[in-house]
């Protein structure tokens, strides 16, 4: 998610565990040890163009260091009350931070981009694909309650914000399953029997969705409007990548190894950019959710087998694009 929502939803915990008088001091810790693991933003290679992406979400967002970030970010706030010559309960602002650490890393969770929650035992990258990373619906709420919650030093504003976050993930997850159901049916229906399905929202929002499925080494890709029914409003396909048989790369190159990592990032996603024949993009993620352009992906040079690849990012749009998801989310015209 964004950095707003990790600290309004850090603050949120943290008032929710402590007493009265320590609420606004929880409060401060909760909005640190919530922003604390995007930090990780910041490990970044010159050398490795993947490093960056590869330590996004991981061992900062972990389980077993959300403890650490918590009781780290607490003793900031003590030393600074000390400092100040405030008093203040330790061991309620380290409780404080816990929870709000744990809530970063849940937090991320809920979106599609891949967290790595149980490091260092598992390397698997959890993602219950319920919300986009940005939802001013969810996120505008939260920030009022949390407002409220802070100026009244109320437990009551602050759980009203996590009922507020609960009631809406439901939401995302109704509507999840709804298109869910819709895109198995449309693949049973064509007798493809998708070896793999996920359905992820667009970007801002919970009415259209982009369904993917996978059938005889092709990328289905589905976009539907969950409103009052669920429409397929658009769909494409291409043909997945798979790094093995990328038969000109040197299986033990660098480049190799790193089409192999950025696989593993994507989840198996892999297919050619249909305007960049030398990218491999990620399919997970594209500004229109009907289209095969993806918002990022490696470019690939395989006369240059020992160097590592390029990643490059394709966030930069034409404005018709975001018309055309505006259109999606309003009417359901995808307006090609």
């Amino acid at each position: 998610m964004d950095n707003l929502t990790h600290g309004l939803l850090g603050m949120a915990v943290a008032v929710c565990v402590a007493p009265r008088e320590s609420r606004r001091q929880a409060a401060v810790v909760g909005f640190l040890a919530g922003e604390f693991p995007d930090l990780d933003v910041f490990l970044q290679s010159k050398e490795d163009p993947l490093f960056g992406i590869a330590m996004h979400r991981h061992f900062t967002h972990s389980l077993l260091l959300a403890p650490v970030i918590g009781v780290a970010m607490a003793w900031l706030v003590i030393l600074w009350q000390r400092w100040r010559k405030k008093t203040c309960d330790a061991r309620i602002l380290m409780v404080a931070g816990i929870a709000a650490a744990l809530s970063h890393g849940l937090c991320d969770v809920w979106t599609s981009y891949g967290t790595r929650w149980f490091w260092p035992f598992a390397d698997t990258r959890v993602s219950w694909d319920l919300i986009s990373v940005i939802d001013p619906l969810f996120t505008l709420p939260l920030l009022i309650l949390v407002v409220f919650c802070i100026k009244r030093r109320s437990r009551k504003w602050a759980t009203a914000a996590l009922l507020w976050a609960l009631f809406y993930l439901g939401i995302c997850f109704v509507q999840q399953q709804r298109v869910l159901r819709e895109a198995r049916f449309v693949a049973e229906e064509r007798g493809h029997g998708p070896l793999r399905l996920t359905a992820k929202p667009s970007f801002g929002n919970n009415i259209v969705w982009r369904a993917l499925y996978e059938h005889e080494g092709e990328v289905h890709v589905l976009c539907y409007r969950a409103g009052g029914d669920v429409r397929l409003i658009g769909e494409s396909r291409a043909t997945l990548v798979r790094p093995e048989s990328l038969a000109n790369i040197p299986s033990d190159s660098v480049l190799a190894h790193d089409i192999r990592r950025f696989a593993h990032f994507s989840n198996d996603w892999l297919a050619w950019h249909p305007q960049q024949p030398q990218v491999l993009g990620d399919m997970r993620y594209a500004l229109r959710p009907d289209a095969i352009a993806p918002l990022w992906g490696i470019t690939i040079d395989p006369s240059k087998p020992d160097e590592h690849v390029k990643f490059a990012t394709f966030r930069r749009t034409r404005d018709d694009s975001w018309q055309a998801l505006w259109k999606m989310i309003r009417d359901g015209d995808a307006g090609r």
